[in-house]
């Protein structure tokens, strides 16, 4: 029970950790709305992995930078810990496998 505790609250911190690696999307936004279009519609920028929970909010934030006032996704962020938890209960397996056969 411990080490299921454990992996829960290490793959909470991976996935917050991951909000600060941000990179830039597909998705195309407006930010502004002066001059030419060609230079106002900019990649979003997205920040988490393996699914973005964080986007940059063209119309409320300071553009290309993640921030508390950015779009945060409550299913994507689920997701991300989901996959963390998965990744490092796999690893878990696998060394556990390996330490056993060592032993023999």
């Amino acid at each position: 029970m411990r080490r299921l505790i454990g992996f829960i609250g290490l793959a909470l911190a991976i996935s917050v950790a991951t909000a600060f690696l941000p990179y830039r999307s597909d998705e195309l936004v407006a930010y502004g709305s002066e001059g030419q279009v060609e230079q106002n519609v900019q990649r979003r920028e997205v920040a988490g992995w393996p699914a973005p929970f964080l986007a940059d909010d063209p119309d409320t934030s300071v553009p290309h930078r993640i921030g508390p006032e950015d779009t945060f996704s409550v299913g994507l962020f689920a997701i991300t810990v989901a996959f963390w938890f998965v990744t490092l209960c796999l690893l878990d397996k696998v060394t556990m496998s390996i330490r056993r056969r060592r032993h023999r």
